[in-house]
C-alpha cells in the first residue's frame, strides 16, 4: 500500500488556472490540457456567447466578472484567464489591460490575463510588425480586430475571415477542419507579413502551426498557441511537447 501511494500524482505543483472561456470553448480547453506542463493544474467556467458580433461579444465580456467570482469564492487559482481572441478586443483600445486587472481583482488572483494581451506579448517577442491575421469572423468583427492590432502599433497586411454558413454561429467555429485553416492561410498570406496570426480560441490550429511555418518561411501563431506560451512562461514551465508549436516556443 505504501508503494501504491508513493506512484500517486499530485496535481497542480506548479499552481492553478482558472479559464474563464465562451460556452462550447472545448478547443482552447482542450488545447490547455494538451499542451501545458502537466503539473498546472486547470479549471474552466464556460459563459454563453450568443453571437459572433460587436454586440454579442461585448455582452459575452460583460458577464465574465461573474464568472470569475466564482473562483473568488469556490475554487481559489493562481493565474485567472480570458480566453477569448475577440471578446477581449470589443471595448476598443486598451481593453485587453482592463480585463486583465478586472479578472484579477474578481478571481483574487496573483495575475490576470486575456488571449489578446497572450498574442500582443507574443507578436512583440517574435518582433513582428506586419502581420497577415486569418479568423472565423465576419467583416465587422475583423474591422474591429484590424484596429485593435493597428492601434497597439501593427500593421496589418490583410485580415481574412474562412467562410462559414453562418459566421455569426460561435458553433460552426470549432468544425472548421484544421486542414482547410491550412489551406486558407496559405492562399491568403500576404507578400510583405513577417508573421502569420490564427485568431480565435476556437479554431484547432496547433497541429498546423509548424507545418504553416515551414510552407510560409515565417513565424505562425494562434490564438491558442500564444496563451499556452504565456501561460507556461507565467508558471515558469512549458509542456513537454511544446518545441513542435514553432518558433515562439525557442524564445
Amino acid at each position: 500500500m505504501e508503494n501504491l501511494f508513493a506512484e500517486k500524482k499530485v496535481y497542480g505543483t506548479l499552481g492553478k488556472l482558472g479559464v474563464v472561456m465562451p460556452a462550447g470553448g472545448y478547443i482552447a480547453v482542450t488545447d490547455f490540457h494538451r499542451w501545458l506542463c502537466k503539473d498546472i493544474a486547470i479549471s474552466d467556467y464556460p459563459v454563453p456567447l450568443g453571437s459572433v458580433s460587436p454586440e454579442g461579444l461585448q455582452a459575452f465580456a460583460n458577464r465574465v466578472t461573474d464568472a470569475m467570482h466564482l473562483y473568488r469564492s469556490y475554487d481559489p487559482i493562481d493565474l485567472a484567464f480570458l480566453s477569448c481572441t475577440s471578446g477581449s478586443q470589443v471595448g476598443g483600445p486598451g481593453y485587453d489591460a482592463h480585463l486583465c486587472r478586472v479578472i484579477q481583482e474578481a478571481a483574487a488572483a496573483r495575475e490576470g490575463y486575456t488571449t489578446t494581451t497572450a498574442v500582443l506579448k507574443a507578436l512583440r517577442a517574435l518582433g513582428v510588425r506586419r502581420p497577415t491575421i486569418c479568423t472565423p469572423y465576419p467583416d465587422d468583427v475583423n474591422q474591429t480586430e484590424k484596429a485593435y492590432f493597428e492601434n497597439e502599433g501593427f500593421t496589418v497586411e490583410g485580415i481574412y475571415g474562412i467562410p462559414t454558413a453562418d459566421p455569426r454561429d460561435p458553433k460552426r467555429i470549432g468544425r472548421i477542419p484544421p486542414e482547410d485553416i491550412f489551406r486558407f492561410a496559405k492562399a491568403h498570406i500576404q507578400p510583405d507579413a513577417d508573421a502569420l496570426f490564427l485568431s480565435c480560441t476556437g479554431l484547432t490550429t496547433m497541429e498546423i502551426i509548424a507545418d504553416l511555418e515551414n510552407e510560409l518561411g515565417i513565424p505562425v501563431v494562434s490564438s491558442n498557441s500564444c496563451a499556452v506560451w504565456l501561460i507556461g512562461r507565467w508558471f515558469g514551465r512549458h509542456g513537454e511537447n511544446a518545441d513542435r508549436l514553432g518558433k515562439l516556443f525557442t524564445l
